[in-house]
């Protein structure tokens, strides 16, 4: 029976409008019917009732779209200009390494902000509808930017290696060397270097055969109890990343307060671990990572300003005093922490799978990690070396508490650096928050419909970031470089070498590599024996020669 033509009105009048670009750019119209776009997202239904004469016959059933002038007020521009510099800085800053940290899904998404729009297009009148669905229509291109496909190219995934890698683990190395010995130090970076390489290849070629995330690969390749040792061994290096940390800024701080207070300051230094819980604490109940993306791109910017003041203060002492005293070539005695130090300092590996998945071509990525392991490393022996020489065994467990106390450069770095590194902290801290959320709260995917399951986490989160500091108040400012290697030794071995070995044996078709991947478990399992038990002893022994205080007791 064919079809009133009526009826066919009926139908056409009351689907939404299509505009003009999309019907002709996404389906071909031919007298008598249309033809369905191939495009399955191209907002036409593909099994669409054939119409008659839509645009021929019948074009007044369809008016066309007035164009209306893009609005221009101060707000609108202020606005689009504030979107697309937060855009562009969501580009170059790390936040998206740490959403997807080891290859895991833990940013969450906002949908609370749809839910306002919502409300106010329904209050807000004609006007209001019109500025919100194009706000909306922005939000969409986000989503869309953020969900295309991988388009990273070698340079781009080159800059966010060595990002990941080049943090403040950067200034405990000085006083690792001091541990190792020049000679042997220098040594010691090269070999670890190399085998982190391996490891590191090892882990992606795993990766690309059994996809998921790094804790995936445990479950896939072995067994549930693997995945979650995985994500244990990532929730207390990152746990341990931060309070070492908070110990490094409250000897900055402490510092500053006696310089700027002429030595009036009556807080004692343990008691300045707390001082960054007030910015801390705000950022670690922001569930979005994308809107910590300034944050970002600052503490980038302020922790490469730091390496290069770190280089002008250490190559100036060398160059107006000299070499520091009693430099040696081999410690025989503490270079077990110098190795825990060293793989702290590596320990990048949960970053490497977000960087994979975004290049447009994964096949450059061995280029791309031998290259910057190769800068790393450079970069790393350059200051350790630079720092010990200048310096010699008064180096201090962070170097930047060797620079003068009273000079205004020194100064604007401590308080600097310290705004980078608590900065950074959020971020740190990101992979562990939401791993242990997802196991308390897994009955519970959003807060958004209980008030109490929201000020639970938002609690719980609380709680995280304040035992961090409390760790790092039992720890002290004295035992900074032993809590360091401590880290290194426990948590960051088992992820930069055991476990790549473990999950590359599976896969291993060719006996050679599964040779490779023994000899990668046995070095990881006697490093992290033998480190922890250098590091556990040095906690019994005094703490090494403290350089002389600015303010007199």
């Amino acid at each position: 029976m064919k079809p009133d033509r009526n009826d066919s009105n009926k139908e056409s009048s009351s689907r939404p409008p299509i505009p003009r670009e999309q019907s002709t750019a996404t389906m071909s119209t031919t007298k008598g019917k249309v033809t369905p776009p191939s495009r399955p997202d191209s907002g036409i239904m593909p099994n669409m009732v054939q119409e008659e004469e839509v645009d021929s016959v019948m074009p007044s059933s369809r008016r066309p779209r007035p164009t209306r002038p893009k609005m221009s007020s101060r707000a609108t521009s202020f606005a689009q200009s504030a979107k697309r510099a937060s855009m562009g800085a969501r580009s170059y800053s790390s936040f998206s390494l740490y959403a997807n940290f080891a290859g895991e899904a833990l940013d969450d998404e906002d949908e609370d902000g749809h839910h306002h729009h919502h409300r106010r297009r329904v209050a807000g009148g004609a006007q209001d509808s019109r500025i919100n669905e194009e706000e909306k229509l922005d939000e969409e291109d986000q989503v869309d930017e953020s969900r295309k496909a991988p388009t990273a190219s070698v340079g781009k995934a080159m800059f966010m290696f060595l990002k990941a890698f080049l943090g403040s683990g950067v200034l405990f190395l000085p006083k690792a060397f001091q541990n190792g010995g020049l000679a042997l130090s220098i040594v010691l970076m090269l070999i670890i270097a190399c085998i982190c390489l391996v490891a590191f290849l090892r882990l992606i070629k795993t990766q690309l055969v059994t996809g998921g995330s790094y804790g995936d690969m445990g479950g896939i390749l072995y067994c549930q109890p693997v995945r979650f040792l995985v994500l244990f061994f990532i929730i207390i290096s990152q746990i341990g990343f931060v309070s070492s940390y908070f110990i490094f800024v409250s000897g900055n701080f402490y510092s500053v307060a006696n310089v700027l207070s002429n030595c009036r300051n009556q807080i004692q230094e343990k008691y300045y671990i707390w001082f960054p819980l007030i910015i801390l604490v705000p950022l670690s109940l922001i569930r979005h990572i994308a809107r910590l993306s300034f944050c970002a791109i600052l503490a980038d910017v302020l922790i490469l300003f730091g390496l290069v003041v770190i280089i002008y203060f250490t190559s100036d002492q060398l160059h107006n005093v000299g070499v520091g005293p009693n430099v040696a070539a081999v410690n025989s005695v503490n270079f077990g922490m110098m190795i825990g130090t060293a793989t702290f300092s590596f320990e990048g590996i949960g970053l490497l799978i977000p960087i994979v998945e975004a290049m447009e071509n994964p096949k450059k990525f061995p280029l791309v990690t031998t290259v910057g392991l190769i800068i790393v490393t450079l970069i790393y022996i350059l200051i350790g070396t630079l720092s010990y020489l200048a310096y010699g065994d008064q180096i201090q467990a962070a170097v930047i508490y060797n620079f003068p106390p009273d000079s205004r450069l020194n100064i604007s770095v401590e308080l600097l650096y310290s705004l980078a590194v608590i900065l950074t902290m959020p971020f740190m801290l990101f992979p562990a928050l939401k791993i242990i959320e997802n196991g308390l709260f897994y009955k519970f995917k959003s807060g958004r419909s209980s008030i109490a399951v929201k000020m639970s986490k938002n609690f719980y989160r609380v709680v995280i970031s304040v035992a961090c500091a409390a760790l790092a108040f039992g720890i002290g400012a004295d035992n900074l470089d032993k809590f360091v290697s401590l880290v290194g030794s426990v948590a960051c071995v088992p992820l930069c070498f055991i476990f790549p070995g473990m999950f590359h044996f599976k896969v291993a078709k060719k006996l050679w590599d599964k040779l490779i991947d023994c000899c990668l478990m046995i070095w990881g399992v006697g490093i992290m024996i033998y480190t922890l038990y250098v590091t556990i002893d040095s906690f019994t022994k005094p703490a090494g020669e403290a350089k002389p205080p600015y303010c007199p007791a």
